[in-house]
């Protein structure tokens, strides 16, 4: 990378990992992502700084990884004759932007003691996908479809039989019936549905377009459509269970899976027994402008009952509590952890309704006004526990907006610039907590030079805590939309948490 000296803010850059501030060395990072041939385009998603994939230079700031918080009770709990005693969020959950209300596609498993076999839809399993909905994510609705027999009656919220019912809203297709896509597990397989509204699904093929085993989620990328399945299965490199990814650009034809997450040495140093291990029990995807957040649940496998030996209706051979982590990812198919590695959404007390275990998450995350939140699969007790007095509930973990991580501040100060971002809409909107100290930024040229009008100096300072203050200067000019710049943001006192363009999610 060429020379470039920085007048203003007294800083140089004189090559790759070394940058200096006023004659002192500080950190910067060993590469840009994406280069300037490739900007960051926010019109596609909000930039968060989980990781450094946006960053070109950083210096007193330290990244903190935020766990959500969760409610004290489940948000939905099974109390239909088809939810048994287990509802799953192996799901997706969606805001619908006409009305306002939320919209859950959830996973029961009708088959409980005494119970006899789930309906037969097309797929033959025992596993249902049920639809509700809500006004403010807390309390649901389970609307009475007329779609489906069960026991003799239509009267409840199946829409299909799948296991881990995963939807996306395809902004890239043409076709209003395709519009929503749901993949799900039919035992070995999974299969691909579509929809114009949610309830009525049509066959988008013929059979399977890929084998797996159960559970998984979806996602899309924002900027080239293209799906991503990832997939619980086992591997020959490794033991247990892991995450497998395949790849689609039309939702029919599928790439060769690849093994893209699993456990290492550190996940383990627990384990005292050899049968004892962590396993990734599955993992939700969720992107932002220069990649992905991967959730993982981290399964800490206690207790094995032999072979052989029988168990109880629900209950797993496996045991232990499951935990969930945050990971990062540029291209979907390497990942990097977080450090340290906390679990994000912390699991209740012993013996709440998700003191156990928490068995996974929502493929899609909700952005409100302040807030994002997903919904996850709670366990009363271990994964292996009988039923009962295992229960399998819905909780909601709330983060602040794009909360999961922030690049924080001290007294002394600290600035972080990023590589080329494209601002398309000429409005740039920053969630910060600056109420402690300020905050202030500035647009650079991709070669380093200032932007007249756009500097430090110019910037109207933010001293509030807010999710989305739009960035101002006192020129009052609009960002230029014609090429990208490098945004420097200079903090004291204070967290950064994303950038926006416009009111994207």
């Amino acid at each position: 990378m060429p020379k470039v000296s920085y007048q203003a803010s007294r800083l140089t850059r004189v090559g790759r990992g070394v940058v200096f501030f006023g004659g002192l060395a500080v950190a910067a990072l060993a590469q840009e992502a994406p280069g300037a041939a490739e900007p960051i385009r926010l019109e596609y998603a909000p930039l968060l700084f989980v990781d450094d994939s946006a960053i070109a230079m950083q210096h007193g700031v330290v990244r903190k990884i935020h766990p959500a918080r969760t409610r004290a009770a489940p948000v939905l709990e099974p109390d239909r004759p088809w939810e048994g005693v287990r509802v799953y969020t192996y799901g997706s959950v969606f805001q619908d932007p006409a009305t306002g209300k939320f919209r859950l596609w959830y996973m029961s498993r009708s088959q409980e003691p005494g119970e006899p076999p789930a309906p037969q839809l097309r797929h033959g399993g025992r596993d249902l996908v049920l639809y509700a909905t809500s006004s403010d994510g807390i309390r649901w609705d389970k609307p009475s479809l007329g779609l489906h027999q069960y026991r003799g009656s239509a009267e409840n919220n199946i829409v299909a039989d799948f296991h881990s019912p995963a939807v996306v809203e395809d902004r890239f297709e043409r076709d209003p019936a395709k519009r929503l896509k749901m993949l799900g597990y039919a035992k070995p397989s999974y299969f691909g549905i579509g929809s114009a509204d949610g309830i009525h699904w049509q066959e988008l093929s013929k059979g399977p377009l890929f084998s797996g085993n159960d559970t998984m989620s979806l996602t899309q990328d924002p900027r080239t459509g293209e799906f991503l399945a990832f997939f619980k299965n086992r591997s020959a490199e490794v033991p247990g269970r892991v995450v497998w990814l395949t790849r689609s650009r039309d939702f029919l034809n599928w790439s060769e899976p690849k093994l893209v997450f699993h456990t290492d040495a550190e996940d383990n140093r627990w384990a005292w027994k050899e049968t004892q291990r962590t396993e990734v029990y599955n993992m939700s995807v969720v992107p932002h402008a220069t990649g992905f957040i991967g959730l993982p649940t981290l399964f800490r496998v206690m207790h094995r009952v032999p072979s052989g030996t029988p168990v109880s209706l629900g209950q797993s051979r496996d045991d232990g509590p499951i935990d969930v982590q945050m990971v990062t990812s540029t291209d979907g198919e390497n990942w990097a952890r977080t450090y340290p590695r906390v679990n994000v959404i912390p699991r209740g007390a012993p013996g709440t309704f998700d003191g156990g275990a928490i068995l996974g998450l929502t493929s899609t995350a909700v952005h409100t006004a302040d807030e994002t939140w997903m919904l996850y699969t709670a366990l009363n007790t271990g994964h292996g526990g009988a039923i009962p007095p295992k229960r399998l509930t819905i909780g909601q973990a709330c983060w602040r907006l794009h909360g999961f991580a922030s690049l924080d501040a001290g007294p002394s100060g600290g600035r972080v610039e990023t590589g080329p971002l494209w601002i398309r809409g000429g409005k740039l909107l920053v969630n910060a907590d600056a109420h402690r100290g300020q905050l202030r930024l500035a647009l650079r040229e991709v070669d380093g030079a200032e932007v007249p009008g756009f500097g430090l100096d110019d910037f109207q300072v933010l001293r509030a805590d807010a999710t989305r203050a739009e960035a101002r200067w006192t020129s009052g000019r609009a960002i230029p939309s014609d090429r990208p710049f490098r945004v420097m943001i200079e903090l004291t006192n204070s967290r950064l948490y994303s950038l926006a363009e416009r009111e994207n999610p």
